[in-house]
């Protein structure tokens, strides 16, 4: 299936997207903060990104903003306990999937997983065919 960041300071909502999203077969890779975020990011190719905004230190925009500066495009969605609208705006400029509010109940977690990588997997097909050069 695919390979899925969770950035988020909380141990337990690390626990609960692993714990959802390795029930569905994907492969989950955890970071508490941006620096082990990056570390995931630039080991690894990710499919998807579930990042919390608040982290402490740097945030989950700095998270998202890295991995557009890197040229990724890979779906991020941004989960957050303090909703703001300046930052949704910010985090949607910033060419985010989807900004959530916590919590975060499972279906969603699932419903946003299968939507981000059909639009991923769509996006790919795209870029394949639009790369291909002229008979």
């Amino acid at each position: 299936m695919a390979r899925i960041l969770v950035v988020d300071d909380e141990e337990s909502i690390r626990y609960t997207f692993d714990s959802f999203l390795s029930d569905e077969g994907h492969e989950v890779l955890a970071a508490r903060d941006y620096d082990e975020a990056l570390k995931h990011i630039s080991a690894t190719d990710v499919d998807m990104v579930f990042s919390d905004v608040v982290l402490g230190g740097k945030t989950g925009i700095d998270v998202l903003s890295e991995i557009r500066t890197r040229g990724l495009t890979c779906p991020v969605v941004m989960i957050t306990g303090f909703p703001d609208i300046e930052t949704e705006a910010q985090a949607m400029r910033l060419g985010a999937f989807d900004y959530v509010p916590k919590p975060v109940v499972q279906e969603r977690i699932l419903h946003l997983t299968e939507m981000a990588l059909r639009q991923r997997k769509r996006s790919h097909h795209r870029k394949r065919r639009t790369d291909r050069p002229p008979k």
